[in-house]
């Protein structure tokens, strides 16, 4: 394998040649290596049957992601140098949204009062859905909170029913993405 740095001839080149070698970018450096080989024979493991079969989906929705002009140009907003759309959507198939923290500081139990919800993704939110339970395990509400229009990692949920009992009541916040991966955060008052 051969490093290359500053060779004008080679300077940003990728891909093989001719099934002899192959030229790989990182960062500033081309490596040259020979071609890897692929037994064709070789049957995959579980565990890698499973990863190409999330591979495989992750491109089926950056492709879904392609063919949808608005989707699209979305994605092409946030695009880096040396990145596509397509890498982009890629990524975000597979890594969910976080819940980050759940404030209540403004939730008094009251009809009215507000949860507060910080949920960030390496692309977009979509939606978050909250869920009140009393001591006793029983839903008291249910439903999405409204993304804040000035800080787009803050969702905001108004409480709708009353929960006279806030001790031991359990607030549940869960994040979905433009994908559908979701994460959640869970608090006992």
């Amino acid at each position: 394998m051969a490093n290359v740095s500053e060779n004008l001839l080679v300077r940003g080149a990728r891909g093989n040649v001719g099934k002899q070698f192959v030229y790989r970018k990182h960062g500033d450096k081309t490596t040259i290596a020979r071609m890897p080989s692929v037994n064709k024979d070789a049957v995959p493991s579980e565990k890698q049957s499973k990863i190409r079969e999330l591979f495989s989906e992750a491109a089926d929705y950056a492709r879904s992601v392609m063919s949808s002009p608005d989707l699209k140009k979305e994605y092409e907003k946030k695009v880096t140098p040396g990145k596509t759309a397509y890498n982009l959507a890629c990524r975000d198939y597979f890594k969910a949204p976080v819940v980050k923290k759940i404030d209540l500081s403004k939730y008094t139990g009251s009809t009215g009062s507000v949860i507060l919800i910080k949920a960030k993704d390496d692309f977009r939110v979509a939606e978050v859905k909250v869920s009140v339970h009393s001591a006793a395990g029983v839903l008291v509400e249910e439903g999405n909170a409204l993304l804040d229009p000035i800080n787009r990692n803050l969702w905001n949920y108004t409480a709708s029913q009353a929960n006279t009992i806030l001790t031991g009541s359990v607030i549940r916040a869960t994040a979905r993405d433009l994908p559908g991966n979701s994460g959640s955060l869970e608090i006992t008052v």
